[in-house]
């Protein structure tokens, strides 16, 4: 018997901001709307506010006759609480001021308005529906009500909330957007040694950037990676108080939120996962994951094109803020403090093995290097790894790579954010050449410090990776021959031409000032594309729109 899976409900996000029942719209009058009898509108967060002005008109329809002819009246209330009333003999504009309690507060308000003087022409109108009667017929059209006209509801200061000569979208969005009350959930490994965990805190940079209010939230399930960076670690707290939720984690994971944090983290919410992906086709067998969520983040164009193809939710790219703090020491001094050569040109390639080594590819840039030919006194090769424990054939592999190749340095352990920096700072020059990136938050990290990175031309990295700022190498797209973790034997991923990396190489080391030139021209993209400042104000125009669904 097939078993249908229960889908998640927290992801099941309705809108929130306002709406309204019991308002029409006809063709007698079309810079307006009637009421049938009664209507409600619930509005949308008012603080500081003290009162609103819902204005309209008292006009005559050609095809009332008798009874028909007399204006309507109309009451208004706020949360049940008669707020005004008014009426008219007259042809003519009206306006109701209805004040708010509590000078608007943090909570919901509805308005409540309804039509006085009306019961009998609606009752001859349900009776027409009723019998059929043709006498009756034109009580049916509800002349009588249609002549008491919605234009607005405004303000007291005059900002429109709704506009009902607008009548696909009365709602102003615009007010919405002055209104909103941002704040947002960072859900993730805050603490964690890994590109997952510094996703994470890159989103807290852009927020305090955009002064968005942001809750920390550590991620309670289980991570293999060191929890070692404090960067966040006097903010974080348990509870999620904003109304949305931005989870960074591995999407097969988004199955196990629930556990950990139990249900009501999620209800209520609107649920962003922020997912990383490097390869052109997200995985089939990943497919439930957006059952969790309402909205999808990703760190670039080329995750959001992978992950857009196969998900029913919105995409959208939110790259890496990308904010490094120069070490306060020259080159000459962080090498002597790290241990490495004061005089040589050296190259910097960095990873985690949990990352995948055949994604990473440090053999490519070893073997660019061998190819270069450098006498170690004129160019030097950095190989910094973390989690060798965990990963000991990888390690053997990487250590047998670099057996006899003069000028390469091998670094394994795990280092603090400031000694990362540190080495950093240090290098000239940073190496990847990966067979696929979701974004590359090394490469973005070095080319802050005013470092040319030397890449491959493929994937997200060649969105701001060029021959401007930096050293991209060509590469083939070729079909991976067997499974690597959840890289799938089938799918394509770049192969680099060695060769190229290592002419850019020998170019790079015979020429600093070159290599000085593009670093200052890396350093600009990443401040204007990937600073704190830029992403952080892209997320303050989603939330604006997210907050006013």
């Amino acid at each position: 018997m097939v078993q249908h899976r229960n889908i998640p409900s927290g992801g099941a996000y309705s809108r929130q901001f306002t709406d309204y029942s019991g308002i029409f719209f006809d063709e007698f009058s079309e810079d307006s709307a009637w009421l049938r009898d009664e209507a409600r509108i619930r509005l949308p967060p008012l603080d500081g506010i003290r009162a609103l002005v819902l204005k309209g008109e008292f006009r005559p329809h050609p095809d009332a006759r008798g009874m028909e002819t007399r204006f309507p009246g109309l009451t208004a209330a706020i949360n049940g609480a008669a707020a005004g009333t008014i009426s008219g003999s007259k042809p003519g504009p009206w306006e109701l001021r209805i004040g708010l309690p509590g000078a608007g507060g943090p909570g919901r308000s509805v308005l409540s308005i309804g039509l006085s003087g009306v019961s009998r022409t609606n009752a001859l109108a349900w009776l027409g529906r009723m019998t059929g009667l043709g006498f009756l017929q034109r009580f049916r059209k509800q002349n009588k009500n249609r002549q008491l006209r919605l234009f607005s509801l405004s303000t007291a200061a005059g900002e429109t909330i709704y506009d009902f000569s607008q009548r696909h979208a009365p709602f102003s969005r615009e007010f919405a957007r002055r209104h909103a009350r941002l704040g947002i959930n960072i859900v993730g490994f805050l603490t964690a040694d890994l590109g997952i965990g510094e996703s994470a805190r890159c989103m807290v940079r852009a927020a305090d950037a955009a002064r968005i209010p942001a809750a920390l939230v550590p991620l309670k399930l289980n991570c293999r990676n060191n929890l070692g960076d404090t960067t966040c670690q006097s903010r974080l707290q348990e509870d999620n108080p904003h109304g949305v939720n931005v989870i960074h984690l591995d999407p097969p994971a988004s199955r196990d939120i629930d556990h950990h944090h139990g249900e009501a983290f999620r209800a209520a919410k609107y649920n962003v996962g922020y997912f990383a992906w490097e390869l052109p086709e997200f995985p089939d067998a990943w497919l439930d994951c957006f059952d969790y969520f309402d909205e999808i983040w990703c760190p670039s164009e080329f995750t959001r094109a992978a992950i857009g193809l196969k998900s029913p939710l919105p995409v959208l790219a939110m790259p890496h803020a990308i904010s490094v703090s120069p070490p306060g020491a020259n080159i000459a001094q962080l090498r002597a403090r790290l241990g490495l050569p004061s005089g040589p040109f050296l190259f910097l390639t960095l990873f985690d093995l949990n990352s995948y080594i055949e994604r990473k590819n440090p053999a490519a840039a070893i073997e660019a290097f061998r190819k270069a030919g450098f006498d170690p006194a004129a160019a030097g090769l950095v190989v910094k790894v973390q989690n060798a424990a965990g990963n000991a054939a990888d390690f053997e592999r990487l250590q047998a790579h670099l057996e006899g190749i003069p000028g390469a340095i091998l670094i394994a352990g795990t280092l603090h954010r400031q000694e990362v920096s540190a080495l950093e700072a240090a290098c000239d020059c940073f190496v990847s050449l990966h067979r696929a990136e979701g974004f590359g938050l090394a490469v973005a990290e070095c080319m802050a410090l005013g470092k040319p990175a030397l890449c491959t031309d493929w994937s997200a990295t060649a969105e701001y990776v060029n021959s401007q700022n930096g050293c991209p190498v060509r590469a083939r797209v070729v079909p991976l021959e067997q499974n690597h973790g959840p890289y799938s034997r089938g799918s394509t991923w770049a192969e680099p031409d060695v060769e190229h990396a290592a002419e850019w190489m020998r170019t790079l080391a015979a020429d600093r000032a070159l290599a000085a030139r593009l670093g200052e021209c890396a350093r600009s993209t990443i401040a204007a594309r990937f600073s704190p400042d830029a992403i952080g104000a892209r997320y303050r125009r989603r939330l604006e729109i997210v907050s006013a669904f």
